[in-house]
């Protein structure tokens, strides 16, 4: 069957490699209908990924049709469309034991740790495909399941709530999902970013202010939208310690602040600046099941997922999708692949 494999620093090359093939009886075969590209595959594709390194097969955003299930499997049948959650836990230690399965100390990822969705058909457990409503007619758009689901575990470990105001650091596909969950919610969202398209793109989807991350009265603009006290919650769904510094000097007496994006380097942050402000911060992981919360709102048509997923590729396209990933034009949200 067909694979996309990075075979070597910025090199796409479609592969051959066998079919997979039922070994546990509650093993699910799903038909690979798209995958999209997340920041962690362009680290790879770019090789500048801390330990996934070429060659190897990626992506863990995917949606499909199941071909076949294991003797045991009960709530899933060949043809029901799907799409895969890419968390695996170890299913022994006290995260996994109490549903928190992306905190395990021994957490995979489909796609990171192990073999990823971007090749004709997958093999995975029946626990982690969910099937996709009727509702939604495109299934490659079952493909920003994941990354809704992203968004739907940082603003409930957040706490986000009605009235609550809510600045996110961000405005690409994690910060978008994010803001698109937390209005649901009944939050009201302001949008930083570095692009200015970014920004108006934000505004046009709902944001109620979107702000340039290179203003130099970014904190006045940020009152003057959320009040003087400043706004209930933050995120920084970028990743990045200045914006950590930010969210906590940003936010609230009481508030919380929601730590999304991944970056291991040093941040400012006291431990008096949290105590004064009596702040709550949270880290927010992956997901632990949170598609059925994302699911419930497509099949209630609440989630625009075209905002997301804006530009597709055939698999022969791979290479291109990378690229304008990596380049992302005015008017760029995410690439899917298309099988």
């Amino acid at each position: 069957m067909k694979a996309i494999e990075i075979s070597d620093t910025r090199k796409i090359t479609i592969i051959d490699i066998p079919e997979p093939a039922i070994s546990d009886p509650r093993d699910v075969i799903v038909k690979i209908a798209a995958v999209s590209i997340c920041g962690t595959d362009i680290h790879t594709f770019t090789n500048t990924h801390p330990f996934v390194k070429p060659p190897v097969v990626v992506g863990h955003e995917c949606s499909g049709v199941v071909v076949e299930v294991g003797s045991e499997v009960k709530s899933v049948k060949s043809g029901d469309r799907v799409a895969v959650d890419p968390v695996l836990g170890c299913g022994e230690c006290r995260p996994c034991k109490t549903g928190r399965a992306n905190a395990c100390a021994k957490v995979k990822c489909r796609g990171v740790h192990v073999e990823g969705a971007m090749q004709e058909f997958f093999k995975v457990r029946e626990q982690d495909v969910y099937k996709v409503p009727d509702s939604l007619e495109d299934l490659v758009f079952g493909a920003c399941i994941e990354p809704f689901a992203i968004g739907a575990q940082a603003v409930w470990r957040g706490t986000v709530t009605q009235g609550q105001t809510m600045v996110i650091f961000g405005a690409g596909p994690i910060g978008l999902t994010t803001m698109f969950m937390a209005m649901n919610r009944g939050a009201r969202c302001i949008m930083i970013d570095m692009k200015e398209d970014r920004l108006a793109n934000a505004l046009n989807l709902g944001a109620m202010g979107a702000i340039s991350a290179t203003a130099d009265d970014l904190r006045e603009q940020v009152m003057a939208l959320a009040g003087e006290e400043g706004p209930d919650v933050t995120c920084d769904a970028v990743g990045h310690p200045a914006i950590v510094d930010l969210c906590v000097d940003l936010v609230a007496p009481t508030g919380t602040v929601i730590l999304l994006g991944m970056d291991g380097q040093q941040n400012n942050v006291t431990e008096l600046s949290i105590f004064r402000k009596e702040l709550t911060i949270v880290g927010s992981r992956m997901n632990s099941g949170m598609f059925p919360t994302v699911l419930e709102l497509i099949d209630k048509g609440k989630l625009p997922l075209d905002a997301i997923l804006t530009h597709r590729f055939t698999a022969e396209e791979a290479s291109e999708a990378f690229t304008m990933a990596i380049e992302q034009p005015a008017g760029f949200t995410k690439a899917v692949i298309t099988f």
